[in-house]
């Protein structure tokens, strides 16, 4: 049950009336002369009466019937989704709302890369959902050289931005007042604790720094870390610098600085609030005891780690759903901590933002539909299955109000007296915070020059990275009667990089054409899932392989259940007999291999390729977790000893982007693309 709470994010704003599109109008009729309305005689009145009805039953009609004749070809709008999770909320809703429409959904979490890869090659989807903002880049990532508002639309002159609050609204709005972004449902981030650990060795939840502190200190004694993140990315760098010094980043000094930063008026940190940043996030990396390994630490690792037990708090926000999928249930969302309680804040980063291509300005009936495609997903009922699946607790806009769950009702006070920091976002501030942050956690610079490296790399240009290999040609990744030529590509250079005869994988491996030209490791990985994704393999039955293929094919209550042909997983080494009935729903009639039905009995090796795969391959095999001890019914190829004979599912410790990458590297070139999809 939901906490009897809903809030917005933000003051109580009395909000313009937003424009409802319709084609009914209103019409008053009447007849005035020299200030007298003369009567008909009865005939003429029963003829107005009939002409009257006419024009409002033909008006009636207008309203309920679609806008497209019955044999006009239905309007295509395409919608990247930057997490395959988006299906079952967004994707389902939009096509029952918009049953005029055709969707295409393209999968991708490639962020910022992706994102500039696609534009430059004229290939932007029409409506983008994505957590970066094509702003939040990953320096250490992403080949960046172009300005994405020459290629995104822009909305200020639209009625949707009357649709949020201003204050927040702002931090979106560009210098020179275009806003390419639209802000959805925030996600709250603090501290997440595993309360289980801390009543197994008896150490109370901190209520403050200090008491974080003792905590961070007792579980060492343990072996256990007390609090880690992952330092790797740029963001989560620039998230420490903020986070452990909201109180003066609060202060008159700090807000200055804060929103100079954010207009883009100022182009590097003043020394006295620089050296304060540092000094602070100097004690916490060493009273948590971070190292300079950090910095080459993923998501995927601290993420392992919390749920094993070997971390006891992490950087996290309210979307904690994986951690709940791997039967974590005592978990509670800690602020980051001040001196004293009431120097305790959270803070918020929209949980995702919405854009449009800047190429619909000017095209008349499309522009208009994906106007309102936008003002939908912004609406109660949109923005309540977004903001449920992310778990968030704020929304930007006006005339929407979410339920705070209950695990996240100590949150409600923080909230109630708005100790909610609003995250920096600013392109510079994030570069430079990596480069001194990790120099930091290095052991390189102490506090004061820490300011002079941020300061130094505030404006500085990345160098390109070498590209690792080119492509002759370019696959499309639009699905036709036998699948996706660009996915069928993917999967088939996957299982040459894996070894086996069978392979499958998700819609999310989609992400997007493959461009003819050159490639560099930031933009091989934009090419596929990002990075934590593993290779699943076994030697399994006919009979299993199947079991697997139908949980993805047919859905298996999973967020990325498919919902359209396009959103279907892709095969190599066998092809899918599929076919859809008249609600919709995709049912496997059979795999073939050769042409031929796969026995049930006989033995292939096979591989299936996801970032939590293994949550699929248990509802495929009805594995109760619970009944094994809790344990998941594979095991990581590292814990494996040599020439151990395990029958199971092995989870490849190398992740497939790092594979991907060096397969290429190696000299590896593109599989041929294969049907894979036989229509039934």
């Amino acid at each position: 049950m939901a906490a009897n709470r809903a809030f917005h994010a933000g003051f109580l704003l009395i909000s313009p009336p937003i424009r409802h599109n319709s084609t009914c109008i209103r019409c008053i009729i009447y007849i005035k002369h020299k200030g007298k309305v003369f009567l008909e005689d009865r005939m003429k009145r029963i003829i107005c009466v009939l002409l009257v009805t006419v024009l409002i039953v033909s008006m009636l009609l207008s309203c309920s019937i679609p806008l497209r004749n019955s044999g006009e070809e239905k309007q295509r709008i395409v919608v990247q989704l930057d997490q395959d999770y988006w299906l079952a909320s967004v994707g389902k809703m939009l096509k029952e709302h918009f049953p005029d429409v055709e969707f295409d959904f393209v999968i991708s979490r490639g962020g910022a890369q992706y994102l500039n890869d696609a534009a430059l090659n004229d290939d932007l989807a029409d409506i983008i959902i994505d957590a970066s903002s094509w702003t939040q880049t990953s320096s250490s990532d992403d080949d960046y050289d172009i300005n994405p508002r020459d290629y995104l639309y822009d909305f200020s002159c639209t009625d949707i931005t009357n649709m949020f609050y201003k204050v927040y609204l702002d931090g979106f709005t560009n210098e020179d007042g275009s806003v390419n972004w639209l802000p959805g449902a925030a996600s709250v981030e603090g501290i997440l604790a595993n309360t289980a650990v801390f009543e197994k060795y008896g150490i109370e939840l901190p209520h403050d720094y200090v008491t974080f502190v003792e905590a961070c200190n007792k579980f060492s004694e343990y072996g256990i870390r007390g609090f880690a993140t992952d330092y790797k990315y740029d963001y989560t760098d620039s998230y420490m610098l903020q986070a452990w010094s909201i109180p003066l980043l609060q202060s008159t000094e700090g807000r200055i600085w804060r929103y100079e930063a954010m207009d883009g008026k100022i182009d590097y940190i003043p020394d006295e609030l620089g050296v304060k940043l540092f000094s602070r996030l100097g004690q916490v990396l060493k009273n948590t005891d971070a190292q300079a390994d950090d910095t080459k630490r993923g998501y995927s690792s601290i993420f392992q780690d919390f749920v094993s037990g070997k971390i006891a708090m992490i950087r996290q926000s309210t979307n904690i759903a994986e951690y709940q999928d791997e039967g974590m249930n005592n978990l509670i969302l800690l602020p980051y901590f001040g001196e004293t309680d009431n120097d305790n804040w959270y803070f918020s980063t929209p949980g995702y933002s919405i854009a449009m291509n800047g190429k619909l300005k000017g095209a008349g009936k499309k522009e208009e539909l994906a106007l309102d495609i936008v003002r939908y997903m912004f609406g109660s009922d949109v923005m309540n299955a977004m903001a449920d699946r992310i778990q968030s607790v704020v929304v930007y806009n006006k005339d929407v109000n979410v339920d705070v769950q209950d695990i996240f009702s100590n949150l409600i006070p923080y909230i109630e007296s708005n100790h909610m920091y609003t995250y920096i976002r600013n392109d510079s501030v994030c570069r430079a915070s990596c480069a001194a942050v990790q120099k930091m956690l290095a052991g390189d610079v102490d506090a004061k020059q820490a300011v002079k490296v941020f300061n130094n790399n505030y404006n500085a240009v990345k160098e390109k990275s070498p590209v690792i290999t080119t492509f002759d040609r370019e696959y499309q990744w639009r699905i036709s009667d036998t699948g996706s030529e660009a996915f069928s590509v993917r999967v088939n250079t996957l299982r040459e990089i894996c070894n086996v005869d069978m392979l499958i994988a998700p819609a999310a491996m989609n992400a997007g054409d493959i461009y003819e030209g050159s490639y560099t490791a930031a933009q091989l990985q934009a090419l596929i899932m990002g990075g934590g994704v593993k290779f699943y393999t076994k030697d399994a039955t006919g009979a299993e392989i199947k079991d697997v293929v139908r949980c993805l094919v047919e859905g298996c209550g999973r967020d990325d259940d498919p919902i359209s042909w396009d959103t279907l997983p892709a095969s190599s080494g066998f092809t899918m007999k599929i076919s859809r009935d008249d609600k919709g729903n995709m049912h496997l009639e059979d795999i073939l291999k050769d042409g031929k039905s796969v026995e049930d009995e006989k033995i292939y090796s096979f591989c299936y390729v996801d970032v939590s795969g293994h949550t699929l391959l248990e509802r495929a095999y009805n594995y109760d977790m619970s009944k094994h001890g809790g344990v998941h019914m594979y095991r990581a190829e590292a814990d494996i000893r040599e020439g151990e004979k395990y029958d199971g599912y092995i989870a490849h410790t190398t992740n497939v982007a790092q594979q991907w990458i060096k397969y290429f590297a190696d000299g590896g070139r593109l599989a041929a693309p294969e049907a894979y999809i036989q229509k039934s």
